[in-house]
């Protein structure tokens, strides 16, 4: 009895280090699989003053933002805008796509003539026959208030330097900006510097990575004709960030396997809203 209860300790004793083991090995490959490397995304500037930037953007992109607007210091039936915090409204405004809240301004606290300075500002995608319209909000703690919702026609006319003032029944007033979309210049691509590797993360759907040929999953073998499985990760981003703007060679491969050599340049790229550039516009 005592040797088989020996045995049988002896066993669970091993079936534990075995045990321990395969989840020791489980862990290390979980943890190999889901490496998360840092995206770093390629140099954005302004374009150089006076200087005209190739190419045009595309004729569905528009920079739209909410310069300012006027309201009343009553409502049509004579109320006062806020019972809370101050006489005067909280004000947002949304433009709305085909029913789609496309741009909702952060709220600006108790006054009359918001200009919503924080609002993000940017390029959008915008079909010359989508229903385009305007909303001016009051926030309030249960239920906000409206007090303009006007449509836009034609939106893609009212391209100009000069914001469109639009009346509001209210008595209100909305000044947007509709302008063609601006650009910025840059390469217009993501990457993740793994190790002894370059993968693109995302491209700008109008931009010179784009143009390229360049997408998400494409490998980057060669930055100047240097492997990049001999570079470290600062010398691999150092070598890209130099060679932007003089012309950056690249060689890339594609998940079939098949390689192109490529050379991208910094020019004049249009991202919008939601592709993630940090954009300088003001």
């Amino acid at each position: 009895m005592l040797a088989s209860f020996d045995t049988m300790r002896e066993r669970l004793y091993f079936e534990t280090l075995r045990r321990a083991a395969l989840l020791a090995l489980l862990a290390l490959a979980a943890s190999a699989c889901g490496a998360v490397y840092p995206e770093v995304q390629t140099p954005v500037r302004q374009p150089p003053p006076g200087r005209e930037v190739m190419p045009e953007p595309p004729p569905d992109l528009l920079y739209i933002a909410f310069d300012r607007a006027t309201i009343p210091k009553q409502t049509r039936d004579g109320r006062k805008w806020d019972s809370v915090g101050g006489d005067a409204p909280d004000p947002f405004a949304k433009l709305i796509v085909d029913g789609e809240e496309v741009i909702v301004t952060p709220i600006e606290a108790n006054t009359l003539h918001p200009k919503w300075p924080d609002q993000k500002r940017a390029n959008y995608k915008i079909n010359p026959s989508s229903k385009v319209v305007v909303e001016l909000w009051d926030s309030n703690p249960i239920n906000n208030s409206p007090i303009c919702r006007m449509s836009v026609s034609q939106i893609h006319d009212s391209a100009s330097s000069e914001p469109e003032e639009i009346l509001c029944n209210s008595g209100a007033r909305i000044e947007l900006r509709v302008e063609r979309a601006r650009p910025v210049m840059g390469l217009g691509m993501f990457y993740e510097l793994q190790s002894q590797a370059v993968r693109v993360t995302r491209v700008v759907e109008v931009s010179p990575a784009a143009r390229a040929g360049l997408a998400a999953g494409v490998m980057i073998r060669k930055i100047q004709g240097k492997r990049v499985d001999t570079l470290d990760s600062a010398q691999a981003k150092s070598l890209i960030n130099a060679n932007a703007s003089s012309g950056l060679q690249l060689t890339i491969e594609f998940e079939d396997g098949s390689q192109r050599d490529v050379e991208l340049r910094e020019e004049a790229m249009y991202p919008q809203a939601d592709e993630g550039v940090d954009l300088p516009f003001r």
